[in-house]
């Protein structure tokens, strides 16, 4: 008999590719997916839809739907509301504070019936501990240290308690626990004094278009950044401060939502002696061959809060599926990706005006930019999901016994 899955996420597929792929290679290995999740967008829901379209053993379970006007849509953002403000203004931490549809996930979990149920995200991962306490098998995915996640000013909405609590179960009772990296494995191993996660990059397949041709750089470089959003506090105005000191000619090329407000900051600080190119998202499935079309790519990250120190950024492993070299921004994460094969830069949090000058000469020698592209092509030959899907598909036989 077909062994079911249940992946409980609370976002959109097309906007979290980690649980896309983890859908898509369970159900290639012939389990049957069932999906919880809930949607902000009708546009990208149909994405979503798109994306699972040629799996038929994969079947999308709404729990919510915020984009309608319905009385669930209503009921749903007012509690989210309240649990909000039950947290920020008198310290009462509650799951409605975690994402829309709260009340709902656990009910329609249980109805699943699933031989194993994987969790993602914050909510999520409450569910999850809800279901081990009824004896279910749980898997749960850290794709970020959840309770070390955000900046002071966004934690004041976050039941933080109640977050390090629900960690700290799945982390000790759970079937199987996944992270992103090493470095995010051995610090919540330490936190939470609990068996070390299995690490499974965020990778994505290779492309088939990158091979070892020389690539032609441009003059002058163009240098590329992506995001859903473009904002503060992803070290974009780090960067631009470092090359208000570089000689080598280069363009700066963004890519994803922006608001008029902080487009004009970024404005403001560029150079004017360097060319700063807004671009607008494009779908999953042509990103590759976008980040390809520009020369650089920037795996910028501040090391705050904590879980951006101990993350990898998806940007570093895209860029080099996509044959770019990197400048990455040191962190703990970082450090575990780069340093295998050091296909690029690294730069640190705090530049000095020498390592500054150092960047300024790599940019400039083609030889060393040319050097740099054929150790991303070795490392995106290693950081891919070809192989970060085999070591996922044992660990969910392991947690199933099978």
């Amino acid at each position: 008999m077909q062994k079911k899955i249940c992946i409980i996420t609370q976002s959109h597929l097309c906007r979290n590719p980690r649980v896309l792929k983890e859908a898509t290679t369970l159900a290639t290995a012939g389990y049957d997916v069932h999906i919880l999740t809930g949607i902000i967008s009708e546009d990208l829901y149909r994405q979503d839809l798109l994306a699972i379209g040629s799996f038929a053993n994969i079947k999308l379970q709404l729990i919510s739907n915020v984009s309608a006007s319905t009385l669930n849509s209503f009921t749903d953002k007012l509690l989210s509301k309240i649990g909000r403000v039950l947290v920020r203004n008198f310290k009462i931490e509650n799951s409605l504070a975690l994402g829309y549809g709260a009340m709902r996930y656990y009910n329609k979990a249980k109805a699943a019936k699933a031989n194993l149920y994987i969790c993602h995200q914050e909510l999520a991962t409450y569910i999850g501990t809800r279901l081990l306490n009824e004896g279910y098998k749980v898997a749960f995915d850290f794709e970020d240290w959840y309770s070390e996640d955000l900046l002071p000013e966004a934690r004041a909405e976050r039941p933080i308690s109640l977050l390090q609590r629900i960690e700290a179960i799945a982390l000790n009772k759970g079937s199987c626990c996944i992270t992103t990296s090493n470095a995010l494995a051995n610090q919540l191993s330490k936190v939470y004094l609990c068996p070390q996660p299995k690490v499974i990059y965020n990778v994505f397949p290779s492309p088939g278009f990158i091979h070892n041709k020389i690539k032609k750089f441009s003059t002058p470089l163009k240098l590329f950044w992506f995001s859903q959003t473009i904002g503060p506090g992803r070290g974009l105005e780090q960067f631009i401060n470092v090359l208000s000191t570089l000689k080598t000619g280069i363009e700066l090329h963004l890519l994803g939502n922006i608001t008029t407000d902080y487009r004009e900051i970024l404005t403001t600080l560029m150079p004017t002696q360097y060319g700063l190119y807004f671009h607008p998202l494009v779908d999953e499935n042509q990103l590759a061959a976008k980040i390809a079309g520009f020369d650089i790519g920037l795996a910028l990250e501040l090391d705050t809060p904590p879980s951006r120190n101990y993350t990898i950024t998806n940007k570093f492993f895209q860029y080099i599926q996509s044959g770019l070299p990197v400048i990455a921004s040191e962190t703990e994460g970082q450090d575990e990706a780069f340093d295998k094969f050091k296909p690029g830069f690294k730069l640190a949090q705090q530049p000095s005006a020498q390592q500054i000058n150092e960047l300024d000469r790599w940019l400039s020698n083609p030889v060393e930019l040319q050097l740099a592209q054929q150790q991303a092509i070795e490392a995106a030959a290693f950081y891919n999901w070809e192989n970060e899907s085999k070591k996922l598909l044992q660990l969910v036989n392991n947690a199933l016994g099978e």
